[in-house]
């Protein structure tokens, strides 16, 4: 994390003062007076000299003033400068370690072990965990298998050289026999093992090309399946975990519910979670931790609401995302150490 180029460099007594108020808030979710402050300081700085530094804060954008009370709260702008002040080497206690080491060390698969991860980013933050698997359009291919479920529905497995595991059902136009749908799984294994679906997909099309007869109705098959998918667009709902929606239902600030509605339509459509999650990646590419606050997430609906994420490395050569959003109002320390902590294990896991 690295201190935004627009973020003016603060004194230290006013760094000091911005920190505490900031932490107060994000305890008590009360406006802060002055006094409160002093008092936190044991009284080393009086309500008047620190009524001054919050007016200047005030005044530079690092606060707000609400019209109800002689408190301050964060701005956007306030919260961007405090956690870019926030030490890269924040962990999650030795409790969570454990606790995060056993469920993971139970799971069995890795669609398990994101479903595992999504709860715990989620219980321990105490907000909204997601976990994103690496895009399937960008797998490679170990196994598949298609298996005729009659009325026109067919059944494909898929199983990726990183052992993810996918399922599902397409309609199929053209009738195939069981028996050509086993002799399209084998070919698909024997000639594409270890090639993307894309790369699959690209090289049944050149063979139609060249032998359109043969390879006409197999490439038709794979593209039914491959469209449901939405492999263009890398949004396969079903390989998006997420956990903890209640836990924004517990927030005093989001009693709103027009806002709720807004925000509980957007974890259901799943495909805009990957959209955020990856324009949050590409805005700040560099390795570790990223968050946008607020508008920095683009969505008018998520003013309000804060995003921390990380990426975690597949063994393919894929990418996959996890973290958490929630109120603005976060403990940012404990939702920065549980993301980065888990997008190591994670991708440790993935790739043992």
């Amino acid at each position: 994390m690295t201190q935004r180029e627009d973020a003016r460099p603060l004194g230290d007594r006013t760094q000091q003062i911005l920190r505490l108020l900031i932490r107060t808030y994000i305890t008590s979710g009360e406006p802060v007076g002055s006094g409160t402050l002093s008092r936190s300081l044991d009284g080393k700085l009086s309500p008047a000299t620190i009524r001054n530094i919050m007016a200047e804060l005030e005044d530079a954008g690092y606060l707000t003033h609400p019209h109800t009370s002689a408190g301050r709260v964060p701005s956007e702008k306030g919260y961007r400068y405090y956690v870019d002040q926030l030490q890269d080497s924040s962990r999650v206690s030795k409790s969570s370690e454990r606790r995060i080491a056993q469920m993971l060390e139970d799971s069995d698969t890795p669609e398990d072990m994101m479903l595992r991860a999504s709860y715990l980013l989620s219980t321990i933050s105490r907000n909204v965990g997601i976990v994103i698997a690496p895009p399937l359009a960008s797998t490679q291919l170990k196994h598949i298998e298609f298996l005729d479920l009659g009325d026109g529905k067919v059944l494909v497995i898929f199983v990726s050289n990183q052992g993810s595991l996918q399922r599902k059902v397409i309609r199929i136009q053209d009738g195939y026999s069981q028996d050509e749908l086993d002799r399209a799984g084998r070919f698909l294994v024997e000639r594409f093992w270890g090639k993307t679906l894309i790369e699959i997909r690209n090289e049944l099309i050149r063979m139609m090309e060249a032998e359109r007869n043969v390879y006409d109705r197999m490439l038709n098959l794979f593209r039914t399946w491959n469209d449901t998918l939405a492999v263009d667009d890398e949004l396969a709902p079903d390989s998006v975990f997420v956990q903890g929606t209640a836990n924004i239902l517990n927030k005093p600030e989001f009693a709103d519910v027009d806002r709720m509605k807004n925000l509980f339509q957007m974890f259901e459509e799943k495909g805009r979670l990957v959209r955020i999650l990856n324009e949050c990646i590409a805005s700040n590419p560099a390795a570790g931790v990223r968050i946008a606050i607020g508008s920095e997430l683009g969505i008018p609906s998520m003013r309000d609401f804060t995003l921390i994420a990380s990426s975690y490395p597949s063994r393919d050569n894929t990418v996959g995302f996890l973290g958490i959003i929630g109120p603005t109002r976060m403990e940012y320390e404990r939702g920065i150490s549980v993301v980065a902590y888990l997008g190591r294990l994670v991708g440790e896991k993935i790739n043992a």
